[in-house]
């Protein structure tokens, strides 16, 4: 293969994406393409100049074949999803059928050669001791407590399915993300300290999680990728997943409570209020219904049941096959990482 690679990302104009293309464009020889609805150039690249936007749905297929014969990248990773909280159809639609038509047009460009795709904590049957991808059992259509497990279960099994020797595939599992660019997980925080509700837990707070940095969760969807690219390895990667993770399993509310503490709002133990789990599930589930009958389903509340539902979840992790194939070492210091991503939630949201 040509020394310069050529790396398709979807979902590139979002947090992990962005992350992903930023590293990605650490090497010199190496140019991204940036597939999205509404591409935009990822914050703080060095060098634009190596970067594509490509305008196109992932439930169009003659649109991402268009890219494909125009770009013709050597690798893909497919980082693009909808949030867990849209409708089935969009879910469905974009994780599974888009995924469908990547794949084909993968298969189907004669420089394509690997496929990395982002799977996630929700499609896994969660478990409160240490999980190997051996062991671990997805959610499918008869079992998901959600669509968003659903879809993204399926998805990850048609990557698997189609690893091949024309095509080589791996799928990355990773847990809730925080670091530098979240909308979503530290814009939480930051809003539960400005609204005051940081010294409120739901639930016992019994789960551990697993948790994961953002750069080290762009690093190992690298690793993969150079994995599958390589002659050597592609073997020992080819058709397999990976559990990523911070490899420090811990409750919910205490990894909370970090975060505000880095944030400059710590949380004593006697300042918590604990809201009884049934009772925050059923305010979801009212808020839901209310906003269906007064919009139609046009708007959304802010509360949402299946976020409510997944604190009940918690996932444990081994990382002994992501260390031993792909080389991938979790971050040394995660409070300084956390550190990092408070600050500047802060100071951005």
């Amino acid at each position: 293969m040509e020394s310069r690679k050529r790396i398709l990302v979807t979902g590139g104009s979002g947090f992990l994406g962005g992350h992903v293309a930023r590293q990605l464009l650490e090497d010199a020889e190496t140019t991204v393409a940036i597939i999205s609805r509404h591409p935009k150039m990822p914050a703080d690249v060095a060098d634009k100049s190596r970067v594509s936007l490509h305008a196109a749905d992932l439930t169009i297929p003659r649109q991402i074949e268009q890219v494909f014969e125009t770009f013709k990248p050597h690798a893909v990773i497919h980082t693009a999803s909808p949030s867990y909280i849209d409708t089935p159809a969009n879910l469905i639609n974009a994780n599974i059928d888009g995924t469908k038509a990547l794949l084909k047009a993968a298969s189907a460009c004669v420089d394509t050669s690997a496929f990395v795709f982002t799977s996630s904590d929700s499609a896994v049957i969660p478990s409160q001791e240490p999980l190997s991808e051996e062991d671990s059992v997805l959610y499918d259509e008869t079992n998901a407590p959600n669509a968003y497990a659903m879809s993204k279960a399926a998805a990850e099994r048609l990557v698997v399915a189609s690893n091949s020797e024309r095509l080589w595939t791996a799928a990355i599992r990773i847990p809730a993300t925080y670091g530098e660019y979240d909308m979503n997980f530290v814009r939480q925080f930051v809003q539960s300290i400005r609204r005051k509700e940081h010294k409120m837990q739901v639930g016992n707070d019994s789960k551990a999680f697993e948790f994961l940095y953002v750069k080290k969760a762009a690093e190992a969807h690298l690793l993969a990728m150079e994995a599958l690219l390589d002659t050597e390895t592609r073997e020992k990667a080819g058709g397999q997943t990976f559990f990523i993770s911070d490899g420090r399993p811990q409750k919910f509310f205490d990894f909370s409570r970090k975060c505000y503490a880095a944030a400059g709002y710590p949380v004593a133990s006697e300042e918590v209020t604990k809201i009884p789990f049934f009772v925050m599930q059923a305010m979801a589930s009212t808020a839901e219904w209310v906003y269906w009958k007064v919009t139609l389903g046009y708007v959304k509340p802010g509360m949402r049941r299946t976020a409510i539902d997944h604190l009940d979840s918690g996932c444990c992790w081994s990382l002994d096959k992501a260390k031993r194939i792909l080389g991938y070492e979790p971050v040394v210091y995660q409070d300084e990482v956390v550190r990092k991503a408070m600050e500047w939630g802060m100071k951005a949201l």
